[in-house]
């Protein structure tokens, strides 16, 4: 079988001995494929095979994780029929550790060897052997028959062969090893007078992501999933609590996609910094997918190895080079003529573009058995359509808006704002990885890899012309060495060095000279001129440079040493190690350092009027505020993984983090004197005691159950840490300036920086500790058949807990602490009503803080079947409730503190989370079958999933905030959840232009009071794929060359319900956000209604409302207008099919 290919079934061999229906003993680990046993395994008591040895069927202890856990079946004929009646457990060794967080990168493997009364064989050689490499461990077993090996490869095939002294040889061959622990062994010897026990089809073991929940999945697994786009993540989505909303993303288990993990042989590379929701540190994976040999996601892992995620750990371990040259040329195309155009309920006109990927992968040996290269190296080229219809829709804004806003601005300012047209916006990438491993003895083993990834990709919004746009060049490097030692047969170590440098710039299309050009329009204001009819709702629009992109570039470098033993001691096997990190950055961001121009209506755009806002440092040069800091964290961990009985098997660990850091922000007596607070608080001191325990448990017949506890850390967005160490800057302000240019600050805003006091914007707070979740969870899995279905399904229930112990708050402080800030208000639904900074020149003091509210409950369910005539399948359901404080959906704190969608922001509670997907299914068939010289492969994957959940909301902006206001020109998001009056509510009065018929029928099933956050659903979405794969011989006349060789052809198809009928396939949005902003309202005094009328009371804005609504009867809402913002609104791009093709040459 060609790994490479994930096509073809394991040989058998015709001339073995006729085998029994019963569960093959082997099955029980999941060594798998289609497999005869000449002479069987495990001699015990019980019914005797066709050779006369006696066999055992330890199925429990071994179901597969790549299926047990996400229903991903295993190719046709993975279930043998061989072996034994009589069954008897004896439970192996403790699994241990590898699958931690930031080197998951080797495997390890242990097991017990019996004689044929079931007793222990003591001093036995177990020889383990990379069949591709000839790489050889080599193990004893102790009194108790166990033996533990760590340190080898990931992948296969390998042989294991035991060798004892008055028994025969046994050999399990073709054995497939997952990253970190496998499921035990259990290896039964013959007296010498039975042959040599053989097992010739490929086998496979069992990862078992140390009793907690995740899936494990092989290049094969890989080569099967329908995708059009390259990506690791694309194979994890099988797991049941996976989720991805495009390239990049995953949300796991509703956690936020913020706060997961990825390491790439040891090396950590997601996200580090956290400015966007993509796992990868890149907007593409940084590695080319030809290049990896094993793709696995952890939600809870309880080995004391575990660290740096919170969320979900996605681990991504690269392929080696072998004896034998093997490799492969790939090109893949896609383009607008293979891209759908209609869809239920409107069409989709894409721009012309193309997409490419070519690359290369090539692996062998240097110096056969000892020394081995693998080469990868690939090119990346797109151009993806940019579909504002869902964001126009939701805003009013009709074709035609922003070209005729365009040539307004450049009459009135000479400057082209480059309109917003639908053109696609360009990607590149060039990803490559060179690997050496190295067998430097037989007991002692090296790895060194370097990966590089160059990438250059553009952002967009909709609400923004082409030259607010911006391009984001990013590089990564990595380098990893890795050094495995087989010190004695009880003891072995491990020792990992790594380092990895990124970088990313965010270049602005305007140029290098223009400011940020914000434009407040509303219909009303557009009669008679040319934008009118062009938009029906207020808007603002933004050209020039946007402000966050006026200073803004990026570097960061890891450097981490990781050291650990394992030591065999009688059923104990003994864990211990040490990982020391050290993490620099350097982040320049200095948003509205060239000037924020911000034009109230068109007439002062048509005047050059504007109001002028300016954020520098005192020197005027936005360099001198750039954030330049750096920690250590170290952790220390201790772990004893112990056998109680055959059946039982407990771990139980404790992992100690403790953070060390000598930089500090600065401190401010001006903010110590106004709050009373401290700006200087850093993380040094931060630690966590993070205890784990293990269980596993295999005494019911065909059954697993295992779970786990333990306290989490790690993972956070460095971004929010690095607010506070950006150095004071000094805002200034001109309103209503006239004669404004974007192409340069007013001098009198230059000179006031120059002579202002800086201040810090950003604190973390004096209390601040290690963020950190409690995790726990319970899987149950059991084989099971069907009559007249079949034998062997798999099912999986599984239950995770989560429980926030120190997560992410923000709290404005100048609403809090300032004297000039209070009192607070009362509003006629008795929630806060806070000052509105802006309007009393008040700047903001974010503080990052903890909060212990927050949790999260998960079950999910899977079944799973390969057949031996090639089809087989998963399906899986997902149940998921979680419950959050904050969203963390922001990099800046203050955007955070906004974007809280609560009654009170500054004092936020636990409610509904915006990352929970409630319900979620899936189903993946494959067939696989060959015609002639042709094998063929169809693969289908299937999600039907609740759509995103959203809140009915105020619509707010900066002139009428409602509940009062952030300082420094941060206008209020749409964030404060809608009012929903009773009848006659005496809370709301309603404006002769509010349709309130209409109203009352669209939220009549919506609970009154306030709205409960994240209560509603946009629907249900549907999105199924298709693979096709058609393997060739390839050339005969190259055999002299490249030895075997094949071509195949490839064919996905996305959303293919819709290649068939244009009806089908139609993907729905939520409100954008989350925030469904329905209604536009004000707030007004009582006694002015019950004075001047509802129509005529005048609007409290500004400071206004705190002040005049002291209690909730002073005030009432006043309901301006209605706008019925649709609750599922269709994406075009996602709503049509798009197809891919393939083509490959591998040898």
């Amino acid at each position: 079988m060609d790994a490479a290919s994930g096509l073809g079934r394991c040989s058998r061999q015709e001339t073995a001995p006729e085998t029994s229906e019963k569960p093959c003993f082997l099955n029980r680990f999941m060594l798998s494929p289609p497999c005869r046993i000449p002479r069987l395994l495990y001699g015990g008591p019980g019914a005797r095979g066709t050779s006369g040895a006696r066999v055992q069927s330890p199925l429990p202890r071994a179901l597969d994780a790549g299926r047990q856990l996400t229903g991903v079946a295993m190719k046709p004929g993975y279930w043998s029929r061989a072996c034994a009646q009589r069954p008897w457990l004896l439970l192996l060794f403790c699994t241990v550790l590898a699958g931690h967080a930031h080197g998951g990168v080797s495997a390890s493997l242990s097991g017990v060897v019996r004689d044929p009364g079931g007793a222990a064989v003591a001093n036995a050689r177990v020889s383990i052997v990379h069949r591709p490499s000839g790489t050889a461990a080599q193990a004893l077993t102790l009194q108790n028959g166990a033996f533990f090996q760590s340190g080898l490869r990931v992948g296969g095939p390998f042989d294991i062969r035991v060798r004892a002294a008055g028994f025969r040889d046994a050999l399990v061959a073709g054995v497939t090893l997952r990253p970190g622990t496998q499921s035990p062994l259990i290896i039964g010897l013959e007296q010498a007078a039975v042959e040599e026990i053989v097992v010739t089809a490929p086998v496979r073991a069992v990862h078992e992501l140390n009793n907690g929940v995740g899936s494990a999945y092989t290049s094969d697994d890989i080569a099967r999933q329908p995708a059009i786009h390259r990506d690791a993540i694309r194979t994890l989505l099988t797991d049941p609590l996976a989720q991805s909303d495009g390239v990049g993303h995953l949300a796991v288990a509703g956690a936020n996609p913020r706060f997961n993990g990825l390491a790439i042989d040891g090396v950590l590379q997601q996200d580090d910094f956290g400015l966007g929701t993509n796992t990868y540190a890149t907007e593409r994976s940084p590695i080319n997918l030809d290049a990896v040999e094993s793709v696995s996601l952890v939600a809870s892992d309880y080995s004391v190895a575990a660290g740096g995620f919170t969320g979900g750990l996605v681990q991504i371990t690269t392929r080696s080079g072998g004896n034998e040259w093997e490799g492969a040329v790939f090109h893949y195309l896609h383009h607008d003529g293979l891209v759908g155009n209609r869809y239920d309920g409107g069409q989709f006109a894409p721009a012309p573009f193309t997409e490419t990927e070519t690359g290369v992968s090539l692996g062998g040996p240097l110096v056969r058995d000892r020394l081995f290269v693998f080469l990868s190296h690939d090119e990346f080229e797109s151009a993806s359509p940019v579909d504002f219809t869902a964001f126009d829709a939701a805003r009013g804004i009709r074709p035609g808006l922003f070209e005729a806003l365009g040539r307004i601005v450049q009459e009135t300012y000479g400057y082209d704002p480059l309109g917003r047209s639908a053109a696609d916006t360009p990607t590149r990438s060039r990803r490559s990885l060179a690997k050496v491993d190295w067998n430097l003895a037989a007991a002692h083993r090296l790895s060194l890899s370097w990966q590089g990834s160059e990438e250059g990709d553009t952002r967009w919004q909709g609400d923004r012309f082409e030259s607010a746009w911006y391009d984001v060049p990013t590089e990564l490097d990595a380098v990893s060495l890795q050094f495995y030692s087989d010190w004695t047969d009880r003891l072995s170590s491990g020792l990992r060095l790594s380092r990895k440098t990124f970088t990313r710039g965010q270049i602005c299309r305007a140029g290098g000279d223009v400011g940020a050009l914000e434009f407040d329009l509303a219909p009303a204001q557009a009669a008679g001129t040319g934008l009118e009819g062009l938009l029906t709702e207020p808007v603002t629009l933004t050209a020039g440079c946007d402000r966050f992109r006026h200073a803004n570039e990026y570097e960061d470098e890891r450097v981490q040493i990781y050291a650990d033993i394992d030591y065999l001691f009688g059923d104990h096997l003994l864990k211990a190690g040490l990982e020391v990190g050290r993490f620099d950055l350097y982040n320049l961001f200095v948003p509205g350092s060239r000037g924020r121009f911000v034009f109230d209506g068109l007439q002062a755009v048509l005047g050059g009027v504007a109001r002028v806002d300016y954020v520098n440092a005192v020197s005027n040069d936005p360099r001198d505020a750039a954030a330049d800091w750096g920690y250590r964290r170290r952790a220390f961990f201790v772990q004893d993984a112990w056998t109680v009985s055959p059946e039982l098997e407990l771990t139980a660990g404790l992992r100690y983090e403790r953070i060390q850091q000598e930089d500090s922000p600065a401190y401010s007596d001006a903010v110590f004197a106004a709050y009373g607070v401290r700006t200087d608080a850093n993380l040094d001191g931060a630690d966590a005691w993070m205890p784990r325990l293990g269980l596993r448990y295999t005494g019911l017949g065909r059954t697993v159950i295992s779970g786990g506890v333990g306290l989490f850390a790690g993972g956070e967005p460095q971004v929010w840490i690095s607010n506070a160490f950006q150095p004071p800057v000094v805002f200034a302000r001109l309103a209503g300036a006239g004669g404004v240019t974007p192409f340069s600050v007013p001098e009198a805003l230059l000179r006031q920086v120059a002579a202002g006091a800086a201040l810090p914007v950003d604190a973390i707070a004096e209390d601040f500790d290690m963020p950190a979740d409690w995790k726990a969870s319970v899987r149950v899995q059991r084989e099971f058949d069907l009559p007249g279905l079949g034998r062997d399904f798999l099912g999986t229930v599984q239950y995770l807990h989560t429980s926030a112990h120190r997560s992410f708050v923000w709290r404005n402080l100048a609403h809090t602490h300032l004297a000039g800030a209070q009192p607070t208000g009362e509003a006629p639904d008795g929630r806060r009503i806070y000052a509105d900074l802006d309007a009393l020149g008040y700047l903001n003091l974010t503080a990052l803080g903890n909060h212990g509210g927050g949790r999260a409950h998960v079950w999910s369910v899977a079944v799973s079947k390969s057949y031996d005539f090639g089809v087989d399948f998963s399906a899986s359901y997902a149940r998921q409730d979680v419950e959050a404080v904050a969203e963390g959906t922001s990099a800046r704190g203050i955007s955070n503190w906004r974007a809280l969608t609560v009654a009170d922001r500054n004092d936020p509670q636990a409610r509904r989370s915006p990352h929970e997907t409630t319900h979620s299914w899936k189903l993946r068939l494959g067939y696989e079958r060959a015609i002639g010289q042709l094998n063929t492969r169809i693969d289908v994957f299937g999600r039907v999933f609740s759509g995103r959940l959203f809140t009915y909301t105020f619509d707010v902006d900066r002139g009428n905030a409602l509940f009062g206001r952030a300082g420094a020109g941060e206008s209020p998001f749409d964030a404060d959840p809608l009012y929903i009056p009773a009848v006659d509510d005496p809370a709301v009065v309603y404006a002769s232009t509010f349709d309130r018929s209409r109203f009352e029928n669209y939220v009549q099933a919506v609970p009154g009071g306030i709205h409960a956050p994240y209560s509603e659903v946009s629907g249900w979405n549907r999105i199924w794929d298709l693979r096709l794969q058609v393997e060739l011989p390839g050339a005969a006349g190259l055999a002299r060359w490249v030895g075997e060789n094949r071509v195949r052809l490839v064919l996905d198809v996305e959303n293919f319900p819709n290649l068939l009928n244009s009806k089908w396939g139609r993907f729905d949005f939520g409100p954008s956000n989350g925030q469904a902003a329905v209604v536009r309202a004000d707030l007004v005094r009582a006694a002015d209604v019950a004075d001047l009328g509802v129509d005529a009371a005048p609007a409290l804005t500004g400071d206004a409302p705190r002040m005049a609504c002291r209690n909730r009867t002073d005030c009432a809402y006043r309901f301006n207008s209605f706008d019925a913002e649709p609750r599922a609104i269709a994406s075009r791009s996602r709503s049509v099919y798009r197809i891919r093709l393939g083509i490959r040459f591998e040898f």
